[in-house]
């Protein structure tokens, strides 16, 4: 099980904001390329023997630049996206950019996983970015036009204007 780290929600959006920065992601970039090419990680789907023990997915740290992201074969490409961007979460946050070895299947709602949801939402979807382009909408925003300009699903779209205090009908 990983340990969740002691750190507040608005620290963990301003570190996913730098990471996001640091590997040159602009929301609904190329997540393989970050991975592999960046950080020297392996992306990979679950095989039959894993798919049982899979959720959506789960990272296994090693080291640094040595880790694998496992996703399910049985989601869409926006859920996978949420999900890379979820384990790199653990990756960053609980890892400590490999520094400590972890692994991390996709289970439960621990605060461990609630943190690297929110490094997901914050790294996809980063606050200024998301609320200057909620806002270009005017009175009707658009949720799959959201959704479609992150790359994200229209209710991860929906759950981040929510923690902004919007909502969209």
């Amino acid at each position: 099980m990983v340990q969740p780290a002691q750190i507040s929600k608005q620290k963990i959006e301003e570190l996913a904001e730098q990471f996001a920065q640091v590997v040159g992601y602009q929301p609904g970039g190329d997540l393989r390329e970050i991975i592999e090419n960046k950080l020297g990680g392996e992306l990979k789907y679950a095989d039959a023997s894993e798919w049982f023990n899979t959720e959506d997915g789960s990272i296994k740290v090693r080291a640094r630049k040595d880790f694998t992201i496992t996703l399910a074969n049985f989601t869409g490409p926006l859920r996978n996206r949420f999900t890379i961007a979820h384990e790199l979460g653990h990756y960053v946050i609980h890892s400590r950019m490999g520094e400590v070895p972890i692994e991390a299947p996709r289970k439960g709602r621990s605060v461990a996983e609630r943190q690297a949801d929110a490094f997901a939402a914050a790294f996809l979807m980063p606050k200024e970015q998301f609320l200057t382009f909620f806002d270009s909408m005017g009175e009707n925003p658009d949720l799959e036009l959201i959704a479609g300009h992150f790359r994200v699903s229209k209710s991860a779209a929906n759950y981040r204007a929510q923690e902004f205090g919007h909502t969209i009908d």
